[in-house]
């Protein structure tokens, strides 16, 4: 009798370890790698939709650099909570919004393949450098996003993560285009 509890015993402590490591890696990843966010707003129409939950990598900005084009996550400290913008300009460049809604950096119009084609787009004519460890971001939604038109440009600080992937709903599982 002694020997089938002591065996029922060892037995429970490695199924409960096991589990206990398993929690510990599981929150190890979802604090440290990859974290599941539900897009809050309509601002990245139609790249993201109002509801969609994304996978956000982490690690993206710790072992790389942001990139124009890159849809970043961070905490608005104005309306405090996390965002998802697409990066358009990074320190040191001199954007121009126009009128027409073309968009200039440092004088060369750039090509946004991810906006649709038939979308009307008007900017108060604006420019601006970008300081040093400031990243300029704007929705896909450019009339109805509150982005760096409105907030100026935000710390790389701020930004904690890069949207990689949509996971539901299932019909808009895919990648998702960061350039």
């Amino acid at each position: 009798m002694s020997f089938k509890k002591t065996n029922f015993f060892k037995e429970f402590l490695s199924y409960f370890f096991i589990i206990i490591l398993a929690i510990v890696f599981s929150i190890s990843v979802r604090i440290f790698i990859f974290e599941p966010f539900i897009v809050p707003t309509p601002s990245m129409e139609p790249t993201l939709l109002v509801g969609d939950k994304v996978i956000v990598n982490k690690l993206a900005y710790k072992t790389a650099s942001i990139k124009k084009g890159d849809l970043v996550v961070f905490h608005s400290s104005i309306i405090g909570k996390d965002l998802v913008k697409r990066a358009i300009a990074l320190e040191g460049d001199k954007i121009t919004l126009t009128d027409n809604g073309d968009i200039y950096i440092n004088k060369k119009k750039i090509a946004e393949d991810y906006l649709p084609e038939d979308y009307n787009i008007t900017y108060s004519n604006q420019t601006l450098i970008v300081k040093e460890g400031k990243v300029f971001v704007m929705g896909d939604n450019r009339n109805d996003s509150y982005d760096s038109r409105y907030f100026g440009p935000i710390s790389e600080e701020e930004i904690f993560g890069k949207v990689v992937f949509i996971y539901l709903p299932l019909s808009r599982l895919r990648t998702v285009n960061n350039s």
